[in-house]
């Protein structure tokens, strides 16, 4: 992993500027400058990891004051996502994932998130077909703001049914459990699982 966590320019832009932009208050946008990143400004190249969860935080707070801060920032994961589609690389990348379907969107997890930050690191395991286990090096405090971007970016590849869970989340690492619906099965891929310890508030589900 990198000795300074970054977050790069592209990452900033969609979720700040392509999928919240006109949702940002006046109030947020001063939070948010108070923090270090002025939307009304042109963006850094890069900004550092602790300024990007501070960034986070606020927009779950002032965007979705009415809910707990994990179901905030699972919404704005799933935003993310929605932005990042906009932007001139994620068009690109967008593209290739539905071409690429489920399985290998989820193999290609750490091509992925790389597209935006310098840090992250993933394992992967294929326990049966349409289920997986992905593990994360990094994901701050804020664990359900990339369950969001997972299922919204494993559900734009074709998922169905899709269901992310988290599991042995430790501060910093966190591994997320991802099944779907596999087209040729007829029946969903979460079967007989072995038990884990999961946080309470770590399952997402689209029906």
């Amino acid at each position: 992993m990198a000795d300074e966590l970054l977050v790069y320019e592209q990452t900033i832009e969609a979720l700040f500027v392509r999928a919240l932009g006109a949702r940002l208050s006046p109030e947020c946008r001063v939070r948010l400058r108070e923090a270090g990143l002025d939307v009304s400004q042109k963006l850094k190249p890069a900004y550092s990891f602790d300024s990007w969860m501070k960034f986070i935080r606020i927009a779950a707070e002032e965007l979705h004051p009415g809910l707990p801060l994990p179901e905030a920032t699972f919404k704005l994961g799933e935003a993310y996502v929605d932005g990042f589609r906009e932007t001139m690389l994620g068009r690109a990348v967008m593209s290739l994932l539905r071409v690429l379907g489920p399985r290998r969107t989820v193999l290609r997890a750490t091509q992925n998130f790389r597209a935006g930050n310098n840090y992250t690191e993933t394992r992967v395991a294929e326990l049966a077909p349409g289920r997986f286990e992905v593990w994360m090096n990094e994901v701050g405090p804020y664990p359900e703001f990339t369950a969001g971007i997972i299922q919204a970016g494993v559900r734009m590849s074709g998922a169905k049914e899709l269901r992310v869970e988290m599991f042995d989340y430790d501060g910093h690492a966190c591994t997320y459990r991802i099944t779907w619906k596999e087209a040729s099965a007829g029946v969903e891929s979460n079967g007989d699982l072995p038990p884990r310890t999961r946080r309470p508030s770590g399952t997402f589900r689209t029906l």
